[in-house]
């Protein structure tokens, strides 16, 4: 490619502005985020265009190549990383504080998309307490660029024309991203293996310009097509789209399309994409892309929701302003006349040294700053003191909850539990299920103190307490195993008496919070999928839920094993001590924070009717946690001084200790089934 396509600035404005609208929560931009994609084929065809055309000349410098890349990556970069900084040290929570601090880390060595998946487990943070989430896919670039120019050099060196390997990477790259982007979709949409492809037909266009001989009627259908494809992509897909797969070939070929097409100046969308306006938010898309996204999380941190319509327009505004500033007066002195020379106030003072100099510097300061806040644990002085305590709650969970629990990232097996309760004798209650369990374990155990007896703890997080039925969403593994190995201890252990059932059904039913709140709405679709009927269908996932949950009390019923079905417990939808703190620090008050009751009965109604069904027929105890919790309008989140949740649906040990009368009932009735037990000689 030889001279300015303002087509190509006109691109990166299609690509940035659905990825901002998306973010904003704009209607009818559901698929928004392929902008992403559509940014990557823009960058490997004008990176490998000026990689091809240096080396073709002999003038290629592996060193220039990279002051280039500093010059135009990290000047904004810095300031975007900088400003977050400052904006957490006001609204954030110590523990959200640190993770900002670990995230501006990654972001300034390019791994955070490596840090962003390691962090999608079932107890990841949720999205919008994380400004620099979008920093994964410059991470993803910069990774490429790594390999990328000496692959290109190695080529030349060995007189091996460059289309072939590339195009071979390519493909690999491709089938490993379509072959395994559903059974691993954050692998698939954060590391680079999984969309190499996407910059790499950016590469392989670039390498074809020269041999591409096309009339103006037949460019004007491609590129028509091409924009089309993106558009078609950004309204019809959405958070549930299989993604990236095969689902990118249409944003990413659409963008190959406009690329090869365009230039020409005689086509419709080479037309529309050149217009100054569009151009214009191309120039800023940058630092359009950098900032929107810190706008929009803090904007949501002092609201506590998503923005409306006045907030839209408020964060697309504030985003906008801000990314022209940043470009006027940040991106465009750093950039060296050669390279950048349509930006008029570029400053060619900056030498090859001194960028490199400069790079190393910020680098550092600006890993050892969030470093500090990292040792210093969020920083917790800067706050009041009733803040830090309400924020606090987010570890008021039982001690052994890691060790106990066999997680996404770890196994506990079923026939080797944790027993907890009375320093001596078998387990005579068990507690089974998820997550939910292990919020409920300090309670139990209480109770199990109380009443000196000793019980098998049960859980692994995202997997319901039923047998033969696996989670393909990637959150959580091996629930068949687990369930199935469950189901057996309780059945062949003799001393067991009593068997409480908990599970977070909604979710399995309808899934995660997207309608309210802020804690999970960035969480994909949950999959379940039954060892012996196959998946659960759209539609029919209550039914299949309640079928299963039915199986399980029905089965253990029926070996002469009291159960206690625990019911649903109100879905907050905020991370409860972090927004309770906020509140606190804002002087709004903390009693009225909760759930509308009418909100919990609407996603909950259905499974209180059929669990009432259940319990009827098996003579099965019922334990109903929103009894405690809700009054007739609101389900509360605090009460005396304390959050009752540690996150967002998960009670802290405050709010289990709602139940202890509960609890107290199932130990007695256990109590009460030992003693029969003895006096039949069954023990």
């Amino acid at each position: 490619m030889n001279g300015y396509r303002r087509d190509i600035d006109g691109l990166r404005a299609v690509a940035v502005l659905p990825v901002v609208l998306f973010h904003a929560h704009v209607s009818g931009v559901s698929g928004g985020y392929v902008g992403v994609d559509v940014f990557f084929v823009i960058s490997g065809f004008l990176i490998t265009s000026i990689i091809q055309r240096e080396i073709s000349t002999g003038d290629f410098s592996i060193l220039r190549f990279y002051e280039r890349r500093a010059r135009r990556i990290l000047p904004a970069l810095f300031a975007v990383i900088v400003g977050t900084l400052a904006a957490s040290y006001f609204f954030f929570m110590p523990t959200e504080f640190e993770d900002a601090a670990k995230s501006a880390i990654a972001t300034v060595l390019f791994v955070s998309n490596i840090l962003f998946w390691s962090e999608t487990g079932y107890f990841s943070p949720g999205i919008y307490s994380q400004p620099l989430l979008h920093t994964w896919s410059l991470a993803i670039e910069e990774q490429f660029y790594i390999f990328f120019p000496p692959l290109m050099m190695l080529l030349a060196w060995m007189r091996q024309g460059p289309r072939k390997v590339i195009a071979a990477l390519t493909l690999l790259s491709f089938a490993l991203s379509a072959g395994t982007t559903s059974m691993r979709p954050e692998m698939a949409y954060f590391l680079l293996p999984w969309r190499a492809w996407e910059l790499g037909l950016g590469a392989l266009i670039a390498l074809s310009m020269s041999d591409i001989r096309l009339g103006r009627r037949m460019r004007e259908g491609l590129s028509l097509f091409g924009l089309a494809s993106i558009l078609f992509a950004v309204v019809a897909f959405d958070e549930t789209t299989n993604f990236p797969g095969y689902a990118a070939l249409l944003p990413v070929a659409g963008a190959g399309l406009l690329l090869a097409c365009g230039g020409h100046g005689d086509t419709i969308s080479d037309r529309f994409l050149s217009m100054s306006p569009v151009v214009g938010i191309g120039l800023i898309s940058y630092s359009l892309y950098l900032w929107h996204w810190p706008v929009i999380v803090f904007y949501q941190q002092i609201t506590f929701d998503r923005p409306g319509l006045v907030g839209c327009v408020i964060v697309v505004v504030v985003s906008i302003i801000l990314a022209w500033i940043s470009w006027k007066y940040v991106e465009a002195p750093f950039r060296k006349s050669p390279a950048f020379g349509r930006v008029k106030n570029a400053a060619p003072t900056f030498s090859q040294g001194r960028i490199f100099g400069l790079s190393l510097a910020g680098i550092f300061a600006i890993a050892a700053l969030p470093w500090g806040i990292v040792q210093g644990q969020g920083w917790p002085w800067r706050l009041p003191d009733e803040a830090v305590r309400l924020a606090a709650f987010t570890d008021d969970r039982h001690p052994q909850l890691r060790e106990c629990t066999a997680r996404f990232d770890g196994w506990r097996a079923p026939s080797d539990p944790c027993i907890f309760g009375a320093s001596a004798g078998d387990p005579s209650i068990a507690i089974w299920g998820d997550s939910h369990a292990a919020a409920l374990l300090p309670e139990v155990e209480a109770a199990a103190h109380r009443a000196s007896l000793r019980v098998a703890y049960l859980s692994r997080s995202g997997c319901l307490p039923v047998e033969n039925v696996e989670r393909l969403d990637g959150r959580t593994g091996r629930c068949v195993e687990y369930g199935n190995g469950a189901m057996d201890y309780i059945l062949d252990t003799p001393s067991l008496t009593t068997v409480i059932i908990v599970a977070r059904y909604a979710m399995a039913a309808d899934g995660y919070l997207l309608d309210y709140g802020l804690a999970e709405r960035g969480f994909g679709p949950t999959i379940f999928e039954d060892a012996t009927s196959g998946r659960w269908e759209e539609g029919q996932r209550f039914e299949q839920l309640m079928a299963k949950i039915d199986e399980t009390v029905t089965r253990i019923t029926a070996a002469g094993i009291n159960v206690a079905v625990v019911y649903p417990i109100p879905e907050i939808g905020h991370k409860v001590p972090e927004t309770l703190a906020k509140l606190s620090l804002q002087g709004r008050p903390v009693a009225d924070f909760g759930l509308p009751r009418a909100d919990f009965e609407a996603r909950n109604h259905a499974i209180i009717e059929r669990l009432d069904e259940i319990t009827a027929k098996t003579g099965a105890m019922q334990i109903r946690p929103y009894q405690y919790l809700c009054d007739d309008l609101l389900c509360r989140t605090y009460e005396e001084g304390e959050a009752l949740y540690y996150d967002d649906d998960h009670l802290s040990s405050a709010g289990a200790a709602l139940l202890r009368h509960e609890f107290d009932r199932v130990m007695k009735a256990g109590q009460v089934a030992a003693q029969v037990m003895e006096g039949d000689g069954t023990l």
